[in-house]
C-alpha cells in the first residue's frame, strides 16, 4: 500500500511538467490548443494514478484521481476537465475490479466540479489564483462528488459498508490529492510565469542593447578567458568561436594611439586605484574606426584580489560624427562672423580713410596747381597745408583706434590714481558737453591704484562720455563714478561671469539717454555697430574702449534700458601694494614748433618705402642733419660698416630681405654698442614681435609720424648721447 501511495504522489508531479511546457508560452495556455494540451497532460496523470490504485480489503480502490481531473478544470476549463476525466474513466474501465461503474461516474463528477470552479462566479468569489479558498472549495466538491457513489452501489448493504468503511478514506485521499496537485500546479505556474518574465526581460534587454549599441563583456582574471556577446564582437570587429577569447584579443583591436592609455587605465582599475571608465577607438579588419565608451565593475574575493570583470561598451561613433559636424558648423559660423566683422571694419575704415585722403589729395593738388600761378596768398596756402596735416593726424588717430580695438596698441602702463585722471579730464571734458546735459562725478575715497596707460585710459573715458552725450540729444544727466570692487567665486557663479576673481577698480559712465535696443546690446562692441547716425564718428569708439580694457587685463560690462539710459562699466585689476602713484601728465596740444638740430649730427635711415624715405630725408635735411639713406637693412648695415661715425639709426621695423629693423640694430650695435636707435612701424607691436633688438631707452614711433614728433624724438636721444 505504501508503495502505491508513493507512486500516486510521484505521478502527480508529471502534471507540473506538462502544465509548465504549455504555460510558459503565455498566449498558448489561453488558446483552445493550450486547453487541449493541458487536458491531455492532466488526463495522462489521471490514467496512470488510476492504473496504480490502493486496494482496500473489500475490493474498493483508492487513488489520487480527484486532483488531476478537478485541477484540469480549474486551470484549463471544461475542455481540459472533460479530456482528463475521459482518460481517467478509460483507465478505470480498462483495469476493471469492484465498483467499476461508480468509479467511471466519479470521473464525470470530478470533471464537472473542476469545470464549475473555472466559471466566472467562482473566480470572482475565490480569485483567479490557486489560493487556499479555491483549494478548499475543490476539496469540498471532490468529497461531495465521491459521496454520490453511495447511490450507485448495489446491494444496499454493500453501499452502507462502503459509506461507513471506505468513504472516510476516500475523502482523506481526495483532499490530499487536491492539496498536492494544487501545490504542484501552483509551483509550475509560478515557475513558468517567472521564466516567461525573465525571457521577456532578456529580450527587452537585447533590444535595448541593440538600439543603444551596447555590448557586454566579461573577463575571468584567474583563467584569462574573456567573453563577448554578439554586439560587442561587432563593435570590436571580432569573430570568436562561442564568443570566447583572451584579453589580448581585445587589446589587439585598440587604436595604437589609445592602447597604452587604455591598458594603463585597466591595470589601475584592477589595483583599486581608479574606476574603469574610459573612451577609446578600435580598428576593424576593414580599416574602419569606431569610437567606443567602456565601463566595468570588478568583482573581488575576500582578500580583495580581482576574480571577475564585467563591463559594457557603447558605440559613440555616430555621436562623434555629429560632434565633429557640429564643431565644423560652429567653425564655419565663427568664420562667417569674422568675415562679417572684417567686412564691417574694412568698409568703415575705407570710408573714413577715403574722406581723409580726399582732403589731403585735394589740398595738395591745389598747391601743385598753384605752384606756378600763385593765385593763393601765403595765408591761404598755409591754411591749405594745415588742413592736409590735420587730415593726416585724424588718419593716425583712426589707426590708433583700430589697433586699440585689436588689442595691439603700444601701451605704456604705470601706477596711477584713476580719480586724479578723472578730475584732470573733467576740467576740459565739460567743454564738449552741451549745457542741456548735467555732468557730475562720484569718486570713491580711498580708491585702489591700478597700473594703466594714462593716455589710453583718458581716451577710453572720452569715447565713453561722447557716446553718452550723443545718446542724450535732448539733454539729461551724465555721471562718472569710481569704486572698489571685490569679485569672488560666488559673484562669478551668480552672474555667470567669465572673469578672474580678485580686486578691481571700476570706472563707470552712466547716462539717462535713449538706451540701446536689446537686440543690439550683444554687438555694441563690434566695429561700426551703432544706433547713432552714420555721420557721427567713425564707429570705433566702444570697440577701442573694449580693446584697451582687455589689453589692460580688465573687462567691460554694459547695462541699458530703452528710455531709461545706459551704464558702461570698465573694470581694471587693482594693485596690491599702496606705493606712491606717478602723477598723471596734463594733456596738452601738440607742439607746432620745430626742434633745432644738435650740431652737425649724422643720421643713418633705413626705410623700404621710397615716398616715406624721401619725406624723412627731406624733413631731416631741412632741419640741418646730415643724412645717409638705404632701402633695406643689408644696405644700411654696409653703409654703417664703411663709416661708423653715425650719431643715430632711424629704421623701419619690417623691410624686405633677411635683415629687418631689430636685426639691423643688433648688427650695428655689435660694432658701436652705444648707438641710439629709433624704430618706426605701422604696427605697434612689430618691433617686439620680430626681434629683441630693443633697449629700454630706444624710441618706437607709430606711422604716420608727425614732423615735430620725429624731430623731437631725435633731439631727445641725441641729448642723452
Amino acid at each position: 500500500m505504501f508503495i502505491q501511495i508513493l507512486q500516486n504522489t510521484a505521478l502527480l508531479c508529471f502534471a507540473a511538467v506538462g502544465l509548465h511546457l504549455v504555460w510558459r508560452h503565455g498566449e498558448l495556455a489561453r488558446s483552445l490548443v493550450g486547453k487541449l494540451l493541458i487536458g491531455l497532460s492532466f488526463g495522462f496523470v489521471a490514467f496512470l494514478v488510476t492504473a496504480t490504485p490502493v486496494v482496500l480489503p473489500d475490493g474498493a480502490t483508492i487513488d489520487a484521481r480527484a486532483g488531476p481531473v478537478i485541477l484540469a478544470g480549474i486551470v484549463g476549463g471544461p475542455v481540459a476537465a472533460i479530456i482528463a476525466g475521459l482518460l481517467g474513466a478509460l483507465a478505470r474501465g480498462y483495469f476493471g475490479g469492484y465498483f467499476v461503474f461508480s468509479g467511471v461516474v466519479s470521473y464525470a463528477a470530478y470533471a464537472l466540479a473542476g469545470s464549475a470552479l473555472s466559471m466566472r462566479y467562482f473566480t470572482n468569489a475565490l480569485g483567479t489564483r490557486l489560493g487556499p479558498l479555491r483549494i478548499a472549495a475543490a476539496s469540498a466538491l471532490s468529497i461531495f462528488a465521491a459521496s454520490l457513489m453511495y447511490f450507485l452501489i448495489t446491494p444496499q448493504s454493500v453501499a452502507i459498508d462502503w459509506i461507513t468503511q471506505d468513504f472516510p478514506v476516500i475523502a482523506v485521499a481526495n483532499t490530499l490529492s487536491i492539496i498536492m496537485t494544487g501545490y504542484v500546479v501552483h509551483f509550475a505556474i509560478e515557475f513558468a510565469e517567472r521564466k516567461a518574465k525573465l525571457i521577456s526581460a532578456l529580450k527587452t534587454l537585447e533590444l535595448a542593447k541593440s538600439a543603444g549599441g551596447i555590448g557586454i563583456w566579461e573577463i575571468d582574471t584567474r583563467t584569462g578567458v574573456a567573453s563577448w556577446d554578439d554586439i560587442n564582437q561587432n563593435l570590436h570587429g571580432l569573430t570568436l568561436k562561442d564568443g570566447k577569447g583572451t584579453f589580448d584579443d581585445w587589446a589587439k583591436t585598440l587604436h595604437p594611439e589609445d592602447q597604452p592609455r587604455v591598458q594603463k587605465e585597466f591595470e589601475a582599475a584592477l589595483s583599486e586605484t581608479e574606476p574603469f571608465n574610459t573612451t577609446y577607438r578600435v580598428i576593424h579588419p576593414d580599416g574602419s574606426i569606431r569610437h567606443l565608451k567602456g565601463n566595468a565593475i570588478i568583482q573581488r574575493d575576500e582578500a580583495g584580489t580581482p576574480i571577475r570583470v564585467v563591463g559594457a561598451n557603447v558605440d559613440l561613433t555616430s555621436a562623434e560624427a555629429k560632434d565633429r559636424a557640429l564643431l565644423q558648423s560652429q567653425r564655419v559660423a565663427a568664420q562667417a562672423q569674422k568675415l562679417d566683422a572684417i567686412g564691417k571694419l574694412t568698409g568703415g575704415v575705407a570710408h573714413d580713410f577715403n574722406n581723409l585722403l580726399a582732403v589731403i589729395q585735394g589740398n595738395l593738388e591745389l598747391l601743385l596747381q598753384d605752384q606756378d600761378e600763385h593765385h593763393f596768398p601765403e595765408s591761404e596756402r598755409a591754411d591749405i597745408l594745415t588742413s592736409a596735416i590735420s587730415a593726416t593726424r585724424r588718419g593716425g588717430e583712426l589707426t590708433r583706434n583700430m589697433l586699440a580695438f585689436a588689442r595691439m596698441s603700444r601701451l605704456e602702463p604705470r601706477r596711477i590714481k584713476v580719480n586724479d585722471l578723472v578730475r584732470e579730464t573733467e576740467t576740459w571734458l565739460a567743454r564738449a558737453i552741451p549745457s542741456s546735459i548735467e555732468m557730475e562725478t562720484n569718486l570713491q575715497h580711498g580708491l585702489w591704484q591700478a597700473e594703466l596707460d594714462p593716455a589710453s585710459l583718458q581716451s577710453a573715458l572720452v569715447n565713453t562720455v561722447v557716446n553718452a552725450r550723443d545718446a542724450m540729444p535732448d539733454g539729461g544727466k551724465l555721471t562718472i563714478e569710481t569704486s572698489n570692487v571685490r569679485i569672488d567665486s560666488d559673484y562669478i557663479i551668480d552672474r555667470e561671469e567669465d572673469v578672474p576673481p580678485g580686486r578691481y577698480v571700476m570706472l563707470a559712465v552712466t547716462d539717462t539717454g535713449t538706451g540701446i535696443p536689446e537686440d543690439l546690446l550683444p554687438t555694441v562692441f563690434e566695429p561700426f555697430v551703432s544706433s547713432k547716425d552714420s555721420s557721427v564718428g567713425s564707429g570705433l569708439g566702444l570697440s577701442m574702449v573694449q580693446g584697451f580694457v582687455k589689453q589692460s587685463r580688465g573687462f567691460v560690462r554694459i547695462y541699458s534700458e530703452i528710455d531709461v539710459g545706459t551704464s558702461i562699466k570698465m573694470f581694471f585689476p587693482a594693485l596690491d601694494s599702496p606705493d606712491q602713484a606717478e602723477p598723471v601728465a596734463q594733456s596738452a596740444p601738440p607742439d607746432s614748433g620745430q626742434p633745432e638740430a644738435t650740431g652737425l649730427a649724422r643720421i643713418l635711415i633705413a626705410e623700404d618705402q621710397l615716398e616715406v624715405l624721401s619725406m624723412i630725408v627731406r624733413t631731416l635735411t631741412s632741419a640741418g642733419y646730415t643724412v645717409d639713406a638705404a632701402t633695406n637693412g643689408q644696405d644700411a648695415y654696409d653703409l654703417f660698416k664703411a663709416n661708423r661715425s653715425y650719431d643715430l639709426l632711424l629704421t623701419d621695423v619690417v623691410m624686405p630681405g633677411e635683415m629687418r629693423g631689430p636685426d639691423l640694430a643688433r648688427a650695428c650695435r655689435a660694432l658701436e654698442a652705444d648707438l641710439p636707435v629709433i624704430f618706426m612701424s605701422g604696427y605697434a607691436s612689430e618691433a617686439t614681435v620680430h626681434g629683441n633688438g630693443l633697449r629700454a631707452d630706444d624710441i618706437r614711433l607709430m606711422k604716420p609720424v608727425p614732423r615735430v614728433e620725429l624731430l623731437g624724438s631725435i633731439e631727445r636721444l641725441l641729448e642723452k648721447g
